[in-house]
């Protein structure tokens, strides 16, 4: 079978298949003449490249074109991206980040605390590693909380149609027409802001005022970054938190470790990010001719940067399909991206993630939370996303969980 990185059946635990593509070169041919850019080194230099390839087409299948004013962050090329970038980024800077741990802190516990502890089994996806994230974002972003579940289906709903891949839905083509209450409700967050009915410094404010070349963005082009960030800020962070739970639960004594030692998280957490990456690849169209690896790409070929084969390249990582909460290089991954583009909002996901965790461990005493015993894990249907569909565990109270670690 072909592999194709645009199919989620093909590319969700396809590790067997990408380790045979490594070895075969480092840019080889895929399913709709796709090239697929499989080893580390040569995923960083495509990367950091912005001459010789293009954002524009971004996650996008072959043939399927977004109008520029539509486009996302990540299908924006320099300078334009440069512009917008800046303005993102002032919503998630590390210190806007530092001063939101308190408010991640205490809405990780609220969530923590209306998990049932009656020994039944419990989805922790819907009840924790969504709802987390997502407040977050909305916080940052200046929504009003009340409607944070309501954007996180909005969000999920986008996310798992086929609309990332065909920019469209069964009610239309572009993002207005096929989600258009999700696009409407934006709308009117930039115009409250535009008409001074809501006088905030955030970032959808700094977004609506600013000018490129002289020229402001228009409604379509924020309309699109605020997407961005709403579904980027959900989604990613989603993943990375139900993986590194998943393998707390699971990775012979890493749940100790970390109880004894919570600086054991920052390196599984990384560990975490590369062997099971929340983003599995990067796309990018090739502008000039080019060579990558000693490997001939031409002008107008489509190129696929594959995070998840670079992430365990073996030229990079000793035993690379295993999870090692003392690797030394854990952090050399590709998943957040690399060079000009990579992911503004990695500190964020980060800092959910860590105090996520500990949250977790601190509400669940040790022994009294374990993966249900039927559980199977199951990827969230994208096709470009590695993360728990669902995270079904049980707990028991504190005292019943003591008895069972005597015995």
């Amino acid at each position: 079978m072909t592999f194709d990185p645009f199919d989620a059946d093909t590319v969700h635990d396809a590790w067997p298949a990408l380790r045979s593509l490594r070895e075969e070169a480092a840019v080889v041919s895929v399913a709709n003449g796709l090239r697929y850019v499989t080893r580390h080194a040569e995923c960083k230099d495509t990367l950091r490249d912005t001459v010789a390839f293009s954002n524009a087409s971004g996650f996008k299948a072959p043939g399927v074109v977004v109008p520029v004013e539509d486009r996302t962050l990540g299908e924006l090329d320099p300078p334009q991206h440069s512009f917008v970038r800046r303005a993102m980024v002032t919503a998630i800077t590390p210190k806007a980040v530092r001063a939101a741990e308190g408010f991640i802190s205490s809405t990780a516990s609220a969530l923590l605390g209306a998990v049932p502890r009656d020994g039944g089994a419990v989805d922790l996806v819907p009840l924790y590693t969504v709802p987390l994230p997502n407040r977050v974002t909305v916080h940052l972003l200046g929504l009003p909380a009340s409607d944070a579940d309501m954007i996180a289906a909005w969000a999920k709903e986008l996310m798992e149609s086929g609309f990332p891949a065909t920019n469209r839905s069964d009610r239309g083509e572009g993002f207005v027409n096929a989600f258009p209450e999700f696009a409407g409700y934006i709308d009117s967050q930039i115009a409250r802001r535009l008409s001074g009915e809501v006088d905030a410094d955030d970032v959808i404010s700094r977004l609506a005022r600013l000018e490129v070349d002289g020229s402001r963005l228009t409604l379509r082009q924020s309309r699109a970054m605020v997407r961005n960030l709403i579904t980027g800020g959900l989604t990613t962070t989603s993943q990375l938190l139900g993986n590194l739970i998943h393998q707390v639960l699971t990775v012979p004594g890493l749940e100790t470790a970390v109880r004894a030692d919570p600086a054991v998280l920052d390196v599984a957490m990384e560990e975490s990010l590369r062997l099971t990456p929340p983003v599995l690849l990067a796309p990018r169209g090739c502008v000039a001719d080019v060579s990558i690896g000693g490997c001939p790409v031409h002008a107008g070929e489509r190129v696929v940067v594959g995070l998840a084969s670079a992430n365990r390249d073996e030229r990079v990582f000793d035993d690379p399909d295993d999870f090692r909460f003392d690797r030394p290089n854990a952090g050399d991954h590709l998943t957040f991206g690399y060079g000009p583009h990579v992911c503004p909002g990695a500190s964020l996901a980060r800092t959910v993630t860590r105090v996520g965790v500990l949250e977790l461990l601190s509400a669940f005493p040790a022994g009294s939370l374990r993966l249900a015993p039927d559980y199977v894990r199951v990827n969230v249907p994208t096709f470009f996303e590695s993360g728990p569909r669902t995270l079904d565990v049980v707990t028991a109270p504190a005292g019943r969980a003591a008895r069972r670690r005597r015995r």
